[in-house]
This record gives structure tokens, sequence and C-alpha cells, in this order.
């Protein structure tokens, strides 16, 4: 069987990779992952845009390899 890459839509709520930030605020044992954010805009290869809870766009684009599906 093949594996499946992930594909996200406008409205899936996604999480960030915080390794992808370069977050460096708690080191290893911190929280892998931010949000959630909505997905808005699905760009070609594999790149996303995102929106945060209270409304505002994230500064640039993200790459599916540093999203995670979140289930609400």
């Amino acid at each position: 069987s093949r594996v499946r890459g992930v594909v996200f839509k406008p409205g899936d709520f996604v999480y960030r990779s915080n390794d992808a930030s370069h977050a460096v605020a708690g080191g290893k044992l911190g929280p892998k992952g931010k949000g959630p954010y909505e997905v808005t805009d699905a760009l070609r290869n594999g790149a996303y845009k995102l929106r945060s809870k209270d409304g505002t766009m994230l500064p640039r684009t993200w790459n599916v390899t540093n999203l995670k599906r979140c289930y609400l």
C-alpha cells in the first residue's frame, strides 16, 4: 500500500510546527506545535496561507511538512 500525501482544504484547522518558526523557548521539552490555525488558501507545491483564531493572517506561507491536522 502507498502512503498518501496530506492535503488541506480552505476551512480546515491545523497546528504548525514550532521547529519551522525557530521558536527556542522550552527547547525539546516545549510544545511541538502551535495553533490551531485555519487554512485560508491552498497554493501549489504544498504551500498554505494560515489565519489565527483572532482573524490575523500569518505573514508567510507554510509548507505541508510543517503542518498537522487539528481535529476540533
